[in-house]
């Protein structure tokens, strides 16, 4: 009897050590890498309500260590030449999701990005230089403004532009990162599009990051095989493009909406209200990318993306966001140590 309970014993210390392991050890190989989501204020709840302190709160403990949170500025038009800020989410509401993250002592990356009428930032062009530098004035404008406040607030990274594709090499980024530097002491990147916009844009080794939004065609089954070998080979050329630099890589935009069909344009959002619900699809995605991400020389994945209601996502939703779907577990699994 002595023996059978010693050995009963030391059966329930393996299991219990085992199960431990299960539940506190991800399968992420890189470690040191930052992860997270692109957080956003929802419509419905302001990072001042006390709900979007809990939605963060349940964002960290999927195993996230860092944000990208989501500021906006916009313009009329693809070819408007003055930018405004955008009341989309005000500086006080900002400053309340940025200090929840302090709080769960999150890394912070403060990113940007321009809302245009009927058109998106990549669309911004101007037929004229001289309308180019005129619109690069206004936008310079806002953005310094906006380093000011991360610099007051411990923002520990700065975007200084998103998806500007054709802005790329037709303004003066040099001195709009001369004059970010003047009031921030954090580190600056941009946020390219593709891993095209990483080769058209020539102002890295002026950076501190190379940094991208990545949403390449996954094919049209939608069949795991077929998104994972899509996804395979955008992973390998991306890892030639990062030979190139010395810079820490972030992939600071991946993603795929719970949307029957959107494998083959996961960029592709104004239909998604009207979207068939596909929740398998997304779990599958976003499992290949962290997989295929999971690098050594990637510093940084970030999901688009997380809302400040707690209650966003679901079963219902065609959406982004993983909250409340099997994706948002997948996540978990993944990234929880």
């Amino acid at each position: 009897m002595s023996s059978y309970l010693s050995s009963l014993m030391l059966f329930c210390l393996a299991l219990t050590a085992f199960l431990s392991g299960c539940t506190t050890t991800g399968e992420l190989k890189n470690q040191a890498m930052l992860r997270g989501f692109n957080v956003m204020q929802h419509e419905n709840v302001g990072w001042n309500e006390p709900q979007a302190k809990r939605s963060m709160r349940r964002m960290a403990k999927l195993g996230t260590n860092a944000i990208v949170l989501i500021a906006f500025l916009e313009q009329d038009s693809a070819s408007a030449l003055q930018v405004s800020y955008s009341n989309a989410v005000t500086f006080r509401q900002l400053q309340q999701a940025i200090e929840y993250a302090h709080e769960l002592d999150l890394e912070i990356i403060l990113k940007p990005q321009m809302l245009v009428q009927n058109s998106w930032a990549s669309a911004i062009s101007h037929a004229q230089q001289r309308d180019w530098n005129q619109w690069f004035e206004s936008y310079e404008q806002h953005i310094v403004r906006f380093a000011r406040f991360a610099a007051r607030y411990r923002v520990q990274s700065f975007v200084i532009g998103t998806e500007l594709s054709q802005a790329s090499d037709r303004v003066d980024w040099p001195q709009l990162i001369r004059k970010v530097r003047a009031v921030y002491a954090g580190k600056i990147t941009y946020a390219a599009h593709n891993i095209e916009g990483v080769q058209a844009f020539p102002y890295w080794h002026e950076l501190d990051a190379v940094a991208l939004t990545l949403y390449p065609s996954l094919g049209h089954s939608g069949q795991y095989d077929e998104m994972q070998a899509k996804v395979l080979r955008t992973v390998a050329r991306l890892e030639a493009v990062a030979q190139q630099f010395d810079q820490p890589l972030w992939v600071l935009e991946i993603g795929m909406p719970s949307a029957a069909g959107a494998a083959a344009k996961p960029w592709e959002w104004q239909s998604l209200k009207h979207a068939r619900v596909d929740l398998k699809l997304q779990r599958d995605a976003i499992d290949i990318w962290l997989r295929a991400l999971d690098q050594p020389w990637v510093d940084g994945v970030f999901i688009w993306a997380w809302y400040s209601d707690a209650a966003s996502g679901g079963s219902a939703d065609a959406d982004y966001t993983p909250q409340n779907k099997p994706a948002e577990q997948m996540i978990k699994r993944y990234w929880r140590f």
